[in-house]
């Protein structure tokens, strides 16, 4: 679902870039706020993502078996 909505936002913000440069829209100041809007929306959302990788990984257990790490697995 995040991938989702990430792609969903980057698709949005390349609409928007795309009318602002061709010049299709009424206001161009609306289309810069909105860009901003979707940018922030962007930046959010990975900030989240990122706290909760880094949370998860403080509820790894820790590696038990490092003498299993120096052997040859095919």
């Amino acid at each position: 679902m995040l991938l989702y909505q990430l792609t969903q936002w980057f698709e949005e913000r390349t609409s928007l870039q795309q009318a602002l440069q061709s010049g299709t829209a009424d206001s161009s100041s609306d289309l810069q706020q909105r860009i901003q809007d979707v940018e922030q929306q962007l930046h959010s959302h990975a900030e989240r993502w990122k706290n909760a990788i880094q949370e998860a990984s403080y509820l790894q257990f820790p590696y038990e078996n490092p003498q299993l790490d120096d052997d040859m697995v095919l």
